[in-house]
């Protein structure tokens, strides 16, 4: 489950994630500098100014609670990527990609502890200038082939039905 900090808007989900990692690239930067800069919005980049996600199917994500409380934020005004922000305390709850992609990024901060532990920082190349990055995890300059095969077979899952 995921909830935001109020505890107006509700998330439930399903099955074990996809995958548990800190994303750098400029897009999760901007997008949750954008957030938190929204009034009483929480911290979402950590010390190396990334964004913790947690990734789960989108068959596998269901709102249960509030969703005419989600707002979405774009970085363009034609993006297909929706941040969905819980408008009642400005937490950010998930991330609506691209209809072609068969995953959504769940904010880990809202995850009903326990989170599932973080296992890698991918799109490091992506580091402003003067950031050290933490060593706290392995690290990527893209996208690592683990992330491919893991979203490779949750979609081969998906189309067997399982």
């Amino acid at each position: 489950m995921a909830r935001c900090a109020c505890g107006k808007v509700e998330l439930e989900l399903s099955g074990a994630p996809l995958i548990s990692l800190v994303c750098h690239c400029d897009d999760c930067q901007a997008g949750s500098a954008m957030i938190e800069a929204l009034p009483g919005a929480p911290r979402i980049l950590d010390a190396g100014d990334g964004t913790p996600h947690v990734l789960y199917r989108n068959d596998r994500v269901l709102c249960t609670k509030g969703a005419e409380l989600l707002q979405g934020y774009t970085l363009k005004p034609d993006s297909t990527t929706h941040r969905m922000v819980a408008s009642c305390c400005n937490s950010p709850m998930l991330v609506r990609l691209p209809p072609v992609l068969h995953w959504t990024p769940i904010y880990r901060d809202r995850i009903a502890p326990p989170a599932p532990p973080l296992e890698m920082r991918i799109q490091t190349r992506f580091l402003p200038a003067g950031i050290a990055l933490p060593a706290d995890l392995p690290a990527v300059s893209g996208t690592p082939l683990t992330f491919v095969v893991r979203m490779v077979a949750a979609k081969l899952a998906m189309l067997l039905g399982r």
